[in-house]
């Protein structure tokens, strides 16, 4: 899928900022290039561009998604920073429904709490 699919964290209803390496520990295995603030990420059936690699805390984007592998990929990235997922033309995504608390009011509709990356996928596919 090219369109974009945004991260990022909230606390208090404000951006936030996750803790790198946690993000960084799902991404760096997966890295084929890089650059700056931009990776190509490759999994066993797809590949995905990362942009933000530079500064993972303050959110990612990540769009050319390929495979259903990346979305389990996706899932760990969220998890880890505890970010919020926002698919272009879709609802907020959260994998702790604690996490709904902190979203501010202007995130987009519907808000689902997901437990897998083939969650994400059907939130995605379904929208």
């Amino acid at each position: 899928m090219s369109f974009d699919i945004h991260f990022q964290r909230f606390e208090g209803c404000v951006p936030g900022h996750a803790v790198d390496q946690r993000v960084l520990d799902v991404l760096e295995p997966l890295i084929v290039d890089r650059d700056r603030d931009w990776a190509r990420i490759a999994t066993v059936d797809g590949d995905a561009d990362v942009y933000g690699i530079d500064d993972p805390s303050s959110g990612l984007m990540i769009n050319h998604a390929s495979g259903r592998a990346i979305w389990d990929v996706m899932f760990e990235v969220a998890k880890g920073g505890n970010f919020a997922v926002m698919p272009m033309g879709c609802g907020t995504l959260i994998v702790h429904e604690a996490g709904k608390a902190a979203l501010p009011d202007e995130v987009p509709e519907p808000i689902v709490t997901v437990a897998s990356g083939a969650d994400l996928l059907r939130a995605v596919e379904s929208a």
